[in-house]
């Protein structure tokens, strides 16, 4: 009788941990199904991969995407310039480019035994597929007209000067490597009438190694850039075509070698007990005014993988003032509290609000007082604690994807979107499809919509999704 009653209570409970696990699963919130098409791409339809970006200049808007060209998108590609004309050997380049990056793959599918692997990227690297960057422009009717496209693999970005005077559109060929005078300079158009039409610069110096570049004025700029003697805070007084240089260690930390040597010392004594440490340092870089610039440095502790994860030490707050002809002065206030790590997608500009997440947390910085206000923290989804894998802030919501564990996880998360119409007092669950998640623009400029793109008819079309 005992061992009956023993096996139906484990049989109960059970049952009640499998339907627990079943019940965090579940999504919140019901699906967003009031939509209307807002916009529409006169022009081949992007790809379904397609990372696509939108921004805006007052009535303006830019959107960039990719597609892999096939026969049927050749005259709808005629009906812009085609901006490879543009770039000297261009095609060449490319193909190029392409060939290194596979030969670097093959070496390494090699050294691992995957012969066949080895062989098919070095295939894959001679082959002359056509991936094209599309660039289209709307005036706030709806209607976006494709303006040009340029061939390219990594996509391209927009950096767009104070109300979008002047547009640069960076692409992913290599102009001109870096070295300890200036930073590496990528193939870079330039447009003066809001993308309508684009003009090769071959004196401007953007690209991926630079982070966070942002423009003050139509001439100075700023940006971080990663280099082998350490972090570099880059300024240019004449729209980027010159760069000028500051080793940022040498200015925040000067103490560094002293610390570092203490450092040293600890980490060989704690050895037997965390296993090999290491010292790391983060930054970050903001726009503030015309002529200043805000960033942070936090010094951490790493610890072998498996163990702790990096503990910060000290951050550290560093003010930018610029001035023509003559090297930045800085301000350091040591001993700060930790801040947020800056969203390495996100496109800067000097008179936007700035928001960051760390975890749960929701911060937004107050340019006044260059302090993180922690604004709102994510709710719990089926009890469990969430976190923050991406945010969009609007003037009139809020929307943030989540992932939290649940009982079954294993390696995948509960996703869970919410909405926010009280900047994160309350929050609001709702569910994306696949579809309208694959194809996530952001809020639209009320913030009262999400924007989505979709297929209709053979053509890209944008849809417009209320919140409430």
């Amino acid at each position: 009788m005992t061992i009956r009653l023993l096996a139906g209570g484990l049989a109960i409970a059970a049952a009640g941990v499998l339907g627990y696990g079943i019940y965090q699963i579940i999504p919140m919130g019901e699906p967003l199904a009031r939509s209307e098409v807002v916009g529409e791409l006169i022009g081949p339809a992007l790809a379904s991969y397609s990372r696509v970006a939108i921004q805006r200049y007052g009535e303006r808007q830019l959107l960039t995407g990719q597609l892999l060209v096939t026969s049927k998108d050749i005259e709808g590609l005629a009906r812009a310039p085609v901006l490879d004309t543009q770039v000297p050997a261009l095609k060449k380049r490319l193909q190029m480019q392409r060939l290194r990056l596979a030969q670097t793959g093959a070496v390494t599918a090699l050294g691992q035994g995957h012969d066949d692997l080895a062989l098919t990227m070095l295939q894959t690297g001679r082959s002359t597929t056509d991936t094209r960057n599309l660039i289209y422009g709307g005036r706030g009717t709806g209607v976006f007209e494709l303006l040009g496209s340029i061939s390219g693999d990594t996509g391209v970005t927009v950096i767009g000067t104070p109300e979008g005077e002047t547009l640069y559109l960076v692409t992913s060929t290599l102009r001109q490597a870096g070295d300890d005078d200036q930073p590496a300079a990528w193939d870079t158009l330039r447009s003066d009438d809001l993308g309508t039409t684009w003009t090769y610069d071959p004196d401007v110096t953007l690209g991926p190694p630079q982070q966070h570049t942002a423009f003050l004025t139509q001439q100075l700029a700023v940006a971080l850039e990663k280099h082998e003697t350490g972090m570099r805070l880059l300024h240019s007084c004449d729209g980027g075509r010159r760069w000028a240089a500051t080793l940022l260690k040498e200015q925040v930390w000067p103490d560094s070698a002293a610390f570092e040597r203490g450092f040293a010392v600890s980490a060989e004594r704690d050895r037997s007990v965390y296993g090999e440490e290491q010292l790391g340092y983060g930054w970050s870089l903001y726009p503030l005014d015309e002529r200043r610039a805000v960033g942070w440095s936090w010094r951490t502790r790493v610890r072998p993988q498996g163990t702790e994860k990096a503990e910060v030490i000290e951050t550290r707050r560093f003010e930018v003032q610029f001035q023509e002809g003559a090297s930045p002065a800085f301000r350091i206030t040591p001993d700060v509290p930790p801040v947020p790590v800056q969203d390495t997608r996100a496109l800067l500009a000097r008179d936007q609000p700035v928001f960051e997440t760390a975890g749960n947390a929701i911060y937004e910085l107050d340019k006044a007082a260059m302090e993180w206000i922690r604004r709102s923290e994510s709710p719990t989804v089926r009890g469990a604690r969430s976190w923050i894998a991406q945010a969009w802030f609007g003037p009139n919501a809020w929307v943030i994807k989540t992932y939290a564990d649940h009982m079954f996880s294993g390696n995948t998360y509960t996703t869970t979107y919410f909405y926010s119409r009280d900047e994160g007092r309350t929050w609001n669950p709702f569910q994306l499809s696949h579809d309208q998640e694959s194809g996530l623009l952001g809020l639209d400029q009320t913030g009262d919509a999400l924007l989505s793109l979709g297929e209709r008819g053979g053509k890209t079309v944008i849809r417009r999704y209320l919140l409430d």
